[in-house]
């Protein structure tokens, strides 16, 4: 266990050095005791087990145990992604290194293979690690998840739009393809009434919220039900969270900004300030009822 111990330790300096050395570049020092902390559980916890689980399955298999063993340890990185998603990267890459250490260890003192050896073995960690790697790449497309709303607004609408997510007695959205659909109505607020933020628009639905890669489409729509697609520099995202209805259900919102005056990089970036103040007054109106 005690050359364990120094495989895992050596594998969990050697990354965290790796980003201190990137520190002193950006001045990210911080990154690199965090990368230690997680690096160190993972060997310590769950590299270890599993390098004496290979040593165990790879006892009598002759030279072939070292690609083998080798498998073992970086589909072991692998399948974290499961439960660790994108930090599995940093899995795989300290599960190859563990290895790489662990067999040199155990090479010490013993007459060294061929160079032509030494090289097809190093190859074989590296195209493995590198396979693995590319299998991330490839699991985050497959499960990757989307918003697919589509939002109607009626013609001309400029100001703020709230959205309220697992309203219970509220209608469950209707699909448009992959996308579901946000017909949303506007209203004059009434602690506003009298100015030019009184109107606002909004959409209520029992329907849960999506996270993900936004793959959101907006549409001003006309009293003939024909759509116009708005441009996506007319579109500011706000803010979004959740709060507790009367029945202390958990209601979910989201908020966006839509103008046809004010189009450009700025408002997609910033939005309105005059927009800003009103989605506040829209959620207190939401909140209070």
């Amino acid at each position: 266990m005690g050359p364990k111990l120094k495989s895992a330790l050596y594998s969990s300096l050697i990354i965290s050095g790796g980003f201190f050395l990137l520190g002193l570049l950006e001045g990210a020092f911080l990154l690199a005791f965090i990368v230690l902390f997680y690096a160190a559980v993972g060997n310590f916890l769950y590299g270890i087990p599993v390098s004496l689980l290979s040593d165990f399955l790879t006892r009598k298999r002759g030279k072939s145990s070292f690609f083998i063993a080798g498998a073992i340890h970086i589909l072991s990185g692998f399948i974290t992604v499961i439960v660790i998603e994108g930090l599995a990267y940093f899995a795989v890459g300290s599960a190859a290194l563990f290895f790489v250490l662990d067999e040199w260890r155990k090479s010490r003192g013993q007459v060294s293979g061929s160079r032509k050896v030494r090289v097809i073995k190093a190859t074989y960690v590296i195209l493995f690690t590198l396979i693995a790697f590319y299998g991330l790449v490839l699991y985050g497309e497959w499960t990757k998840e989307e918003t697919n709303f589509t939002y109607l607004i009626p013609d001309g609408f400029e100001g703020s739009v709230v959205i309220f997510y697992n309203v219970p007695g509220e209608p469950v959205l209707e699909n448009d393809g992959e996308h579901s659909l946000v017909q949303v109505r506007v209203e004059t607020l009434p602690s506003l009434e009298g100015t030019e933020m009184e109107k606002y628009a909004w959409f209520r639905t029992s329907s849960a919220n999506r996270s993900g890669v936004v793959t959101d489409l907006y549409y001003y729509v006309d009293d003939n039900g024909s759509r116009t697609k708005v441009d996506g520099h007319c579109i500011h995202h706000g803010s979004s969270g959740s709060f507790s209805g009367n029945g202390e259900e958990e209601i979910q919102y989201s908020t966006f900004q839509i103008t046809t005056s004010q189009c450009g990089e700025e408002f997609l970036l910033n939005g309105s300030d005059l927009y800003g103040t009103q989605s506040q007054e829209i959620m207190k109106y939401w909140q209070d009822r």
